[in-house]
């Protein structure tokens, strides 16, 4: 056993701890570590069917963290044994949760997952990030599930947390309490729920006045799916002899949101299979051994090709010129492939280190050269949009469009707002006894479940009245009273006339409203009691 060996690695057997204070049952999992094995006359004297549990059992660890924070870890996951005493390890045993290899993990993670990030873990398979390596994430479906990196945050087991935040450039002071913020853990990405029940206290360093309202054009991106790929591929970078051998191909794109105009990157290659999310290649030209600059050309003629809907390139066969028909074709992106990014933006410091410098150096020169014209800027990986009178319109577009729009103005006054939300949401007094009786909380301590809700009889729903909208309530009051004070009769027996007098108000108005009552100034998603 190494002097300085501190944490030890641990098998949870057993977490129905009948005190209920979290500690759990663990198996060594290095059974390198004497440690770790329990002492042989304790094993002796220890009795399974009776001693579990108790003092005697030699399995049995404690939490390290407080009894106020509980995290309890499921049978079969890993976790890090502490001992007062490495000498005795009959002593005071203690635990902490292990890593987990994703935050998509959290549902469970069985032991051996748990180990990726660990020396232990060196040949598991590392999932897909969340994040690109610069920290953006792959998709923006996936942004605000987890907590960011200067937030606090108790993270349940699903779909459950608890986030205090901090937001440094808004000065935003925030607690949400969240319930159903994505619908799958087993999806690659997480994707956020829009309909998640939440409870948010946040506090602004300012105050939002709005102003009246005003004519505004502004610029509104046109969001297309990408319908075709430029593919250029370099299978030889690591060369020095300035000779290269590779293809530039034509591929079909099959429509998803992660291959449209406004989530379509650079890096997105990385995340597309070939079958699933493209296809072909129906039109390629392959180069051996051409130098550098006929590369480029070669590259560049493709494009230019593709680009004017015509495809022209000396000793190689055109499989249909149908395939770059302009309706076709636009928008589409220009992009190295899969392996050729992954070669030229990857140094792994290996043993043949020439090779590496000449995976990037190689990888930059030709991807500065490949641009649709020389007066463009982007190069190497690009989205050209659409042809306008041959002049292409490269990265996303918009259109302008015209909106009466309300400004607001900004006021260093802090704010404070409450908001809660959710698909049905329940505002309910234990001391309120309406018409429909009195509501019947017990045993819905450790939460109420859906069937007290909506069930055969005596729910929480039959029980509650829909939440009255003011603001739609007012307008009819205003009605009724402009038409009762405006009214007359054609007799004093006989009913009034419909039409108020003076101001016009009119009964069939009134009864329009009241037939959609239910709809207009009642929610019946917001309910009393």
């Amino acid at each position: 056993m190494s002097n300085n060996q501190i944490f030890f690695p641990g098998l949870v057997i057993d977490n129905l701890d009948p005190v209920m204070l979290g500690r759990i049952r663990i198996e060594p999992l290095d059974k390198e570590f004497e440690i770790q094995k329990p002492q042989n006359e304790d094993k002796n004297n220890f009795d399974e069917t009776k001693d579990k549990w108790t003092i005697k059992d030699p399995y049995v660890f404690l939490p390290l963290l407080p009894f106020y924070v509980n995290l309890v870890p499921e049978i079969g996951e890993y976790v890090h044994t502490i001992y007062y005493n490495k000498d005795n390890s009959n002593g005071n045993r203690f635990y902490i949760q292990g890593p987990f290899s994703s935050p998509m993990k959290t549902l469970y993670e069985n032991y051996a997952g748990s180990q990726l990030f660990l020396s232990s873990g060196v040949r598991i398979t590392e999932t897909t990030s969340i994040k690109n390596e610069n920290g953006v994430y792959r998709q923006n479906f996936s942004k605000g599930i987890f907590p960011e990196p200067g937030d606090n945050a108790l993270l349940g087991r699903g779909s459950a947390d608890v986030i205090i935040k901090k937001d440094k450039a808004t000065g935003e002071d925030s607690v949400l309490v969240r319930a159903g913020k994505t619908n799958d853990f087993n999806k690659t990405l997480p994707e956020g729920n829009n309909k998640r029940s939440f409870l948010q206290i946040s506090n602004f360093k300012q105050t939002i006045t709005p102003k009246p309202f005003e004519g505004l054009t502004r610029l509104v991106e046109n969001v297309l799916i990408v319908k075709k790929m430029v593919i250029w591929d370099i299978s030889n970078l690591e060369t020095s002899a300035d000779l290269f051998t590779g293809s530039v191909g034509l591929y079909n794109v099959i429509p998803s949101i992660k291959t449209n105009t406004s989530n379509f990157k650079i890096d997105t290659i990385m995340d597309l299979s070939i079958g699933t999310d493209y296809s072909g290649p129906i039109e390629e030209v392959k180069f051996q051994g051409l130098p550098f600059q006929d590369v480029l050309n070669l590259i560049n003629k493709f494009n230019s090709n593709v680009f004017n809907g015509f495809i022209d390139i000396k000793d190689y066969a055109v499989n249909s010129q149908e395939h770059v028909k302009p309706q076709d074709t636009f928008p589409y992106v220009v992009t190295p492939s899969k392996i050729t990014y992954k070669t030229g933006n990857t140094f792994k410091f290996s043993a043949n280190i020439s090779n590496d410098i000449n995976n990037k150096k190689n990888y930059k020169k030709i991807s500065d050269g490949i641009k649709l014209n020389q007066g463009m800027k982007e190069s190497g990986w690009f989205l050209v949009f659409e042809n306008s009178s041959g002049k292409p319109l490269i990265g996303p577009q918009g259109t302008e469009k015209s909106s009466v729009v309300r400004p607001i103005e900004f006021t260093n006054d802090p704010i404070t707002y409450s908001v809660l939300g959710g698909q049905r949401v329940y505002l309910l007094s234990q001391d309120s006894e309406g018409p429909k009786g009195k509501i019947n909380l017990n045993e819905t301590l450790y939460g109420i479940p859906q069937d007290k809700f909506i069930g055969a009889d005596k729910t929480i729903f039959s029980q509650t009245y829909s939440m009255v909208r003011g603001d739609e309530m007012i307008k009819l009051l205003r009605k009724i009273f402009s038409f009762v004070t405006g009214h007359v009769h054609p007799i004093a027996t006989m009913a009034p006339v419909p039409v108020a007098a003076g101001n016009g108000q009119t009964s069939q108005e009134i009864w329009s409203i009241l037939a959609e009552a239910e709809k207009t100034i009642l929610n019946e998603n917001i309910r009393i009691n």
